[in-house]
Formats: C-alpha cells, sequence, structure tokens
C-alpha cells in the first residue's frame, strides 16, 4: 500500500544533525593512548611542511610504527567488530591558520579519527546531505569511526592548538 501525504498536513521534520543518534552512523571509542605514543606521533609528524597541515598521508602509515602496536592493537580489536581491515593509516598536525578542507574518503568504507592531543583543539565538521553542519568536539583518547562518503573538514586554526590526529581508511573484510 502507498503512503500519502494529505493535503494541508502539517509533517513535523527534524532538521537537526545529530550522527550519534538520528543517523546512528557514527561510533566512538575510548583508547588507552600513553605518553610515548603521542610524542613519537608528534616526532614523525611536526617538521613536515605542507601547505594546509603537517600530514604523513603521502610519507607513513603511522600505526605500523613499534612503539604504536598498543594502538595499533586497540583499532584493529575495534575494526574487527565491525568486519573491517585498516587499508591505509596517517597523523596530521595543525597550528595556527591551518586547516583541512572539505573532502570525503573515496575507496574507503568507514574513516577514523584519533584524536591524540590538543590545546582546546578545534572540532571536526561534518555535513549531512543537506550541508548542515556538526561539530564533532575535538576529545583527547578517542577515536570516532564514520561513514568514509560524508563530507568533513578541520576549518582554519585561529590559535596555536598544536592539534595531532591519526586518520585511517578501511576495507571490508
Amino acid at each position: 500500500m502507498k503512503k500519502e501525504i494529505l493535503k494541508n498536513t502539517t509533517v513535523k521534520v527534524d532538521k537537526s544533525f545529530d550522527p550519534f543518534s538520528y543517523q546512528n552512523l557514527f561510533y566512538e571509542y575510548e583508547l588507552e593512548i600513553n605518553n610515548d605514543e603521542v610524542n613519537q606521533v608528534l616526532l614523525l609528524t611536526k617538521n613536515i611542511n605542507s601547505i594546509e597541515q603537517k600530514n604523513t598521508f603521502n610519507y607513513l602509515n603511522v600505526l605500523n610504527f613499534p612503539v604504536l602496536k598498543n594502538l595499533r592493537k586497540q583499532v584493529i580489536d575495534i575494526l574487527d567488530k565491525h568486519k573491517l581491515i585498516l587499508s591505509n593509516n596517517w597523523s596530521q598536525f595543525y597550528n595556527k591558520n591551518e586547516r583541512h578542507m572539505v573532502h570525503v574518503h573515496n575507496l574507503s568504507v568507514y574513516s577514523g579519527i584519533i584524536y591524540l592531543n590538543g590545546n582546546n583543539a578545534s572540532p571536526t565538521v561534518f555535513y549531512d546531505r543537506f550541508f548542515e553542519p556538526y561539530f564533532h568536539e575535538f576529545k583527547k583518547n578517542k577515536l570516532l569511526m564514520f561513514p568514509s562518503m560524508i563530507p568533513h573538514e578541520v576549518k582554519p586554526l585561529k590559535n596555536n592548538e598544536e592539534r595531532l590526529v591519526i586518520s585511517f581508511n578501511t576495507k571490508k573484510a
């Protein structure tokens, strides 16, 4: 049977974008990350020069470094629960005036952000299909997983925040 909306009927629509409850597509996990791991990623990332932010994307799969084996195991255990495989990963370091423009992660099922370190760090901004923003606050020692085709960005930073993250993509197992 086909549903029809009657003329002169008001339909209440929730216009807020809350991916954690409304769409139920995002996953957030607490991770155990020690200072040695954060310092290793910072060392790998801090001195790279790029236009938008310091980024190891074209250079390193940072989770393959031996000092990060504990962090890698935590990520792999989470991905196993979702029947996903880690395909690539990289670290990013942002400071004043640096940004990451709106983008998606093609050829990936889910993508992830591991929030490592930041001083009042800026949120990651996600956009729904109507391009309404959702601001996901930086949460130290958290892993946020989201569908790879959801547009997202980090707006230009106004201060030196030392915003340090590891990002990754996945494939189906």
